[in-house]
């Protein structure tokens, strides 16, 4: 028997924009009640307002957080209590990504992506999980990404942050079966939403992580997949043929095979005149302890 959204309450993070504005977009049709959290009052409201125009009984709740504070989390918690929504649905959505070679990464920046990632990311699981499994009934949504298969250098620590959301989410699968509740993990590959920008620390970084075109699907076919996915009760989607097909692959890939060609491109990328020359002058300072 398939899912359905019709008449549920479904909280969206990451809502102001990209994927998670998109999943507001899709799930508005069918929806009762939508909440959705960001950093972006502004840009909430004005989604807010393009979904009333288009359903104007829609309930919709603008509840504006930086999820990598613990405070304001607990903020959004406190409010879903006092306003007594049950959340039918949790498109646990927000997420920032940091590129580069991890040593040389802003400290601030990497702890700020890892308190959202993982720690606001698991507080509203643990949270919400237990108050939808009383009421036997509930669907989560856990974006992760096709990084969390397996690890990527110059991504180390966002993959590390997506493997994190890769097995806890098949860990909960398991584990919620017979609940009532049901959990499905999204793996897309490239997507084109404001990600890549704010993850990529200079322009140059830009035009190197943003990856093949045939990578990329666009923000309204991952969401379409997605829910279609959760529709149906499956446990783990990548949308896209060619992103499907490269995470099944990446997915059995030994790790010392993935090791060796790793190493083969990054030893070539730091000879003189490749793309990490400079970074290997930065080590060799480092190493005689010369200033940085």
């Amino acid at each position: 028997m398939k899912r359905t959204f019709i008449g549920s309450s479904a909280w969206i993070t990451g809502a102001s924009s990209g994927l998670g504005a998109e999943f507001a977009r899709q799930l508005a049709p069918e929806a009762a009640c939508l909440v959705l959290t960001a950093r972006r009052e502004e840009r909430l409201r004005e989604l807010a307002e393009e979904l009333r125009r288009k359903r104007p009984k829609l309930q919709i709740v603008v509840a504006p957080a930086d999820l990598t504070c613990a405070e304001a989390v607990e903020g959004v918690l406190d409010l879903l209590t006092r306003e007594r929504i049950e959340v039918d649905t949790l498109v646990n959505n927000a997420g920032s990504g940091d590129s580069g070679l991890f040593y040389r990464g802003d400290w601030d920046r990497l702890r700020s992506m890892l308190d959202l990632n993982v720690g606001a990311f698991t507080r509203l699981l643990w949270w919400l999980l237990p108050r939808m499994i009383r009421r036997g009934k509930g669907c989560i949504i856990n974006v992760g990404s096709i990084a969390g298969l397996r690890p990527v250098p110059f991504y180390s620590a966002y993959a590390a942050t997506k493997a994190y959301v890769h097995s806890l989410s098949h860990g909960l699968e398991w584990e919620l079966a017979g609940t009532g509740v049901t959990l499905t993990q999204v793996c897309p590959a490239s997507v084109a939403t404001e990600f890549f920008e704010r993850a990529a620390r200079s322009p140059e970084d830009l035009k190197k992580i943003a990856g093949p075109s045939f990578m990329w699907t666009s923000p309204e076919e991952v969401v379409r997949c997605s829910l279609d996915a959760a529709r149906r009760g499956k446990p783990q989607v990548t949308p896209g043929f060619v992103p499907g097909l490269c995470a099944a692959i990446f997915s059995y890939v030994p790790i010392p095979l993935l090791r060796m060609a790793y190493r083969a491109v990054l030893s070539g990328k730091r000879k003189p005149g490749g793309e990490l020359a400079e970074e290997r002058m930065w080590m060799e300072k480092q190493a005689d302890g010369r200033p940085l």
